[in-house]
């Protein structure tokens, strides 16, 4: 059992578990400004493992670090913003969509340097997840439940940590 758990799947479990507890205190506790002091907490402690466990001299994990340092970032002053800056407050009814598709864009990003396959099939899941809402506009008071399970299964599907097998059937032709 202690083989199952390498670094990089308890990175993976840390985010879930962050993201899960996260969008269901977004959902409800915080569906106000609030809510971005607890993220930014939960983000923090989420890093922690990742800065650890990725050397920097390593320039994949290197890349793979700044990718999230930079998005998380980016989200967070996006995140801020609408409770500061009134011209901006409309995009605070959207910040569990937007995450959806930050996160979903960075999963893409990231599948240039590590398993891709199962990266590309995290982004899509959150980039289908926070579009819901913008199509059917009654699930946007429901954009954070959705976020919990999109952004935590995202993170949960990069557990088999390797790349996606080719069928039997191709491996045989081969």
């Amino acid at each position: 059992m202690a083989r199952y758990w390498t670094r990089p799947r308890i990175v993976f479990v840390v985010w879930a578990a962050v993201q899960l507890v996260g969008w269901l205190t977004t959902h409800f506790l915080f569906m106000d400004f609030r809510a971005n002091w607890i993220w930014l907490v939960l983000s923090v402690v989420a890093f922690v493992p990742m800065i650890r466990y990725m050397p920097w001299r390593n320039r994949k994990l290197r890349n793979i670090l700044l990718l999230w340092l930079i998005t998380v970032g980016v989200g967070m002053v996006f995140s801020f913003l609408p409770f500061e800056v009134p011209a901006l407050g409309i995009l605070a009814a959207y910040l569990g969509v937007f995450w959806l598709l930050l996160m979903g864009v960075a999963f893409l990003i990231n599948a240039i340097w590590w398993t891709p396959g199962l990266f590309i099939i995290g982004g899509i899941v959150q980039i289908v997840a926070g579009l819901l809402p913008l199509i059917f506009i009654d699930l946007l008071y429901y954009q954070y439940l959705i976020a919990a399970v999109a952004g935590t299964g995202a993170m949960l599907i990069l557990l088999p940590n390797r790349p996606l097998r080719k069928p039997a059937h191709a491996a045989r032709a081969a």
